[in-house]
């Protein structure tokens, strides 16, 4: 196991307001991929309104897809989170003796993290742009962020780089995740897609993502849900800046 020592550096900026195990970078203006077209830099709250306030049967599909995540996690001592957001999920696909090392380009989601998390190390930094140095991080998750990226091969390389044992990945399952929506009333004018959704995914299409950086990809339906598992990470084809 060959993660940091400690925090990565970040810029300077004012005092956090509290004492915490788990420092939060400060905001930064450095990004390779950054925020889907049009997306708030600040959104705290958004993840607790999915999570925590949909009818029963959302509930009870988030429920079974977090277990499967947690089935696929085990007992993993080192968990890096890769879009951890307010932390509801990996809280729930994450042991209580695990380490979680939690990465976000939104500080404000990063902030409400620490207070659901506060044993985990928590750092804003950009999917493109990892701050753990190669292969230092056994398990890695990413959970629902591909589908968010503008450039989703620049991340998936990130991860690749830095997956020491396996990296765990899950997107909305295409069209279906949108005829949810439909069903339920929710984004009507968008045929069902959610305004931050710029990657839309099939079994086939998120295999392709992740073949290029990972020697084993195996991708598995939880309904509405995708959950693949990426391992023997290897060096993709060179990839352009968005």
């Amino acid at each position: 196991m060959r993660l940091p020592a400690s925090p990565p550096p970040v810029p300077p900026g004012p005092p956090a307001p509290r004492a915490a195990a788990s420092p939060v970078a400060r905001p930064s203006d450095r990004h390779v991929i950054g925020l889907a077209p049009g997306a708030a830099l600040e959104a705290g709250g958004q993840d607790a309104r999915k999570y925590l306030s949909p009818g029963p049967t959302v509930a009870r599909l988030i429920d079974r897809w977090l277990r499967r995540l947690r089935r696929v996690v085990g007992d993993a001592p080192v968990v890096v989170d890769m879009g951890i957001g307010e932390g509801l999920a990996t809280a729930r696909i994450t042991g209580p003796s695990t380490l979680v090392i939690g990465l976000d380009f939104r500080h404000d989601k990063l902030a409400l993290a620490r207070d659901r998390l506060p044993w985990s190390l928590l750092v804003r930094a950009d999917a493109g742009m990892l701050p753990l140095s190669q292969a230092s991080a056994p398990v890695v998750t990413c959970i629902e962020v591909l589908e968010h990226l503008v450039a989703p091969d620049l991340a998936v390389a990130e991860l690749s780089r830095i997956t020491g044992d396996r990296c765990i990945f899950s997107v909305p399952w295409e069209p279906f995740f949108r005829l949810g929506n439909l069903a339920r009333g929710k984004n009507l004018g968008r045929w069902g897609n959610d305004p931050e959704h710029v990657q839309h995914y099939s079994p086939t299409r998120l295999r392709a993502q992740l073949e290029p950086w990972f020697a084993e990809v195996r991708v598995r339906r939880c309904f509405p849900w995708l959950v693949a598992v990426g391992r023997r990470p290897r060096p993709g084809p060179p990839v352009r800046l968005p």
